[in-house]
């Protein structure tokens, strides 16, 4: 199953068809401004007993219709009624309405009014005033209604509803049924005209309770041009839980939710039809020919007479590429900006030998192309975006570009703009599922993003006993792939002396341990793995009876990265990857052992993950190996508990099962 598969549970394209559900769909007795007894006296949701703040009732209607001065508008009402239960959940008082608006601020959307009261007893609740309701320029594309709904504190419950008009009717207001705190009624109402058509798509896990639309007639009406029905939904969904984010996900918008909206056709009164959603065939052409990203990615003569004659009299095949990659990695700067369809120049960029990560591989594409590669440039979304939607084209939804480069019978994406990224790899950030190839001569495609193998870390430890100085130990770390990137960026962020003072810091909370000499190899070679070496003194009590000794020093793991219960969406560590954990002891002629932990192996049952625990005796030398290793990227959230058993049986390994040894006598 894809990733799309897993985030997109319902498509629906909006037809005059009538489709309903009429079970379930009793909605709660809700009356603003007043509050039962029930939830004023509520003291916690035994759902979520560590919920701050809990959602009784809220309710969103969308209408596109006429305003009062006769302009078509998408106007929309919010309803939200909050039980606050702890002190933390006050800040719900504060409520943020985004405004949008066009650059040149000829259009925008209007804040129309807002009301507000809060209860903390029977009594008359206390209203916010139309004088705390603010207005906040943020930047040229919105701005932001705030007001704070006054006297809250632990145990309020407060009510509010807002509106606003829109005229981007291109945009219909998505609906989030599922945020940060749980709820127990959501509701979504629409009212559109018939001659809009929009994509609609359901995303997340929760189920709807109920949905129902119908259509009303001569609905929608303009005197002397023409008439049209409208199709109302009503969108329903119960007893949904906070949305809990934990380590190793994609963006959070995958997993929400939510009901979103695309316009794809319009068709006035007069029969002229315009089409918003267009084919990947239209967007390849735009590109092409209007976008200033297709005009860059052309630029292969002007960059051929760029090319030193070391590079272009080489044979054509994968060194030379490599000799490409890496000359323009090392001379050409990321300045942190991140514009892909706007202020591209590939010349300026190369000119000054800074650019945003587009121009950098556009340059990259340009000289790949100019020495006679198949290359083309690869749009995708970044891990904290969410993924773009395969069935229609949202250029809006991507993000980043790099390079696909094919020599022969394979493939390579590159991304020049990390100075630690080697040849075929991308940044972590980029490894998001898939992009869409943008050749031009053959049209667009899907392309999967393949994460780079080799992930691995092996940790080299050996360590000496004496009876009468302090216990030597020496260790190697080997890193390749995403962990020695990470390792480069870290190194290259800090001075040594930086550097030492933070693996200090990290072997005196494990205490006793103290770093005598750190050295590393192949800190500028990415094609190399890297390597780290640790010289490192451990004061024992040569008079103590027992040395309680935890072989596990370097790249230690300490905490569980999976907390949660249970965890509705997939574990996507980005890469496969392993640490392996080679522990030599040397017990010298005065100890000998007491405790040793037992063999130990755990796995799914694919064996994709599995966790391995063994130790074995030559002579005065004890040996421990243990192996951690996911030979895939991706878990789904039934192998979560697995996971999660893995890990805790990890870190008590590591954490909590030392070896004992006895002074001999």
């Amino acid at each position: 199953m894809t990733n799309q598969s897993l985030y997109t549970t319902v498509l629906v394209m909006l037809s005059f068809l009538v489709f309903s559900n009429a079970q379930q769909n009793a909605s709660p007795a809700f009356d603003f401004g007043k509050v039962s007894p029930e939830d004023i006296s509520m003291l916690h949701y035994d759902k979520d007993t560590v919920a701050n703040a809990l959602v009784l009732y809220e309710k969103g209607v969308s209408k596109i219709e006429k305003n009062s001065y006769g302009f078509v508008v998408l106007s929309t009402e919010v309803t939200r009624r909050i039980k606050i239960l702890k002190p933390e959940g006050v800040h719900e008082a504060t409520v943020e309405i985004p405004l949008h608006k066009s650059t040149d601020n000829k259009r925008k959307e209007k804040f129309i009014k807002a009301e507000a009261i809060s209860f903390n007893d029977a009594r008359p609740g206390t209203w916010l005033h139309k004088k705390d309701i603010f207005t906040e320029h943020v930047n040229e594309n919105y701005d932001l209604v705030k007001f704070t709904i006054p006297d809250v504190k632990e145990g309020t419950v407060i009510d509010y509803r807002y509106k606003t008009e829109s005229p981007f009717l291109f945009n219909f207001n998505t609906w989030r049924f599922q945020s940060d705190l749980p709820k127990l009624y959501s509701e979504y109402h629409t009212s559109i005209p018939a001659n809009y058509k929009y994509n609609i798509k359901l995303t997340g896990f929760q189920p709807l309770h109920h949905k129902e639309s119908v259509l009303k007639k001569d609905c929608f009406y303009f005197q002397g041009v023409g008439t049209a029905d409208c199709v109302v939904s009503n969108y329903i969904m119960k007893d949904i839980p906070a949305f809990k984010e934990e380590d190793y996900m994609i963006s959070r918008h995958n997993y929400l939710s939510a009901i979103d909206y695309e316009l794809e056709t319009f068709e006035g009164f007069d029969g002229m039809k315009k089409k918003y959603t267009k084919s990947w065939k239209d967007v390849d052409k735009e590109i092409k020919y209007g976008e200033e990203i297709g005009k860059q990615a052309r630029k292969e003569n002007y960059f051929s007479r760029l090319i030193p004659s070391e590079i272009s009299e080489m044979t054509t095949g994968l060194e030379k590429a490599k000799k490409i990659y890496y000359s323009l990695q090392k001379e050409l700067f990321w300045n942190n900006a991140n514009y892909i369809f706007t202020r591209v120049d590939v010349k300026e960029a190369f000119d000054r030998k800074s650019g945003s990560h587009a121009e950098l591989n556009l340059i990259l594409l340009n000289f790949l192309k100019a020495e006679g590669f198949k290359a083309d440039f690869m749009l995708l979304s970044t891990r904290d975006q969410s993924l773009p939607t395969k069935l229609y084209p949202v250029i809006s939804e991507f993000n980043y570009l790099v390079v696909k480069l094919d020599i022969e019978d394979q493939s390579y994406l590159l991304d020049i703009s990390d100075k630690n990224v080697l040849f075929g790899m991308l940044p972590f950030k980029a490894l998001n599922s898939y992009g869409r190839v943008m050749d031009m001569e053959n049209g667009s495609y899907w392309y999967d993003i393949t994460p780079l193998k080799g992930n691995k870390t092996m940790i080299s430890t050996q360590i000496s006993l004496s009876d009468s100085r302090p216990a030597t130990i020496a260790i190697q770390t080997t890193s390749s792939g995403y962990h020695a990137l990470s390792k480069r960026n870290k190194l290259r962020s800090k001075s040594q002396e930086e550097y030492e003072e933070s693996l200090q810091d990290e072997f005196d909370k494990q205490g006793l341990y103290e770093l005598e000499k750190y050295t590393v190899d192949h800190l500028e070679s990415p094609e190399d793995q890297l390597a780290e070496h640790y010289s490192l003194v451990m004061e024992n009590d040569t008079d103590a009876p027992m040395i309680v000794l935890y072989p596990f020093i370097a790249e230690r793991i300490t905490k569980n990265p999976f907390t949660l219960e249970e965890r509705t969406y997939p574990v996507d560590f980005g890469y496969p990857f392993s640490f392996i954990y080679i522990t030599a002891i040397d017990l010298g002629e005065h100890y000998e052992i007491k405790e040793l932990p037992g063999d130990k192996i755990m796995k799914l049952e694919d064996g994709s993950a599995k966790l391995t625990y063994h130790t074995s005796r030559n002579g005065n030398v004890i040996y421990i190996n243990s192996n951690l290793k996911f030979s895939r990227p991706i878990f789904t959230a039934t192998e979560y508990g697995a996971l999660k058993k893995l890990y805790t049986e990890l870190i008590s390994l590591q954490n909590k099962q030392p070896v004992i040894l006895e002074k001999k006598l």
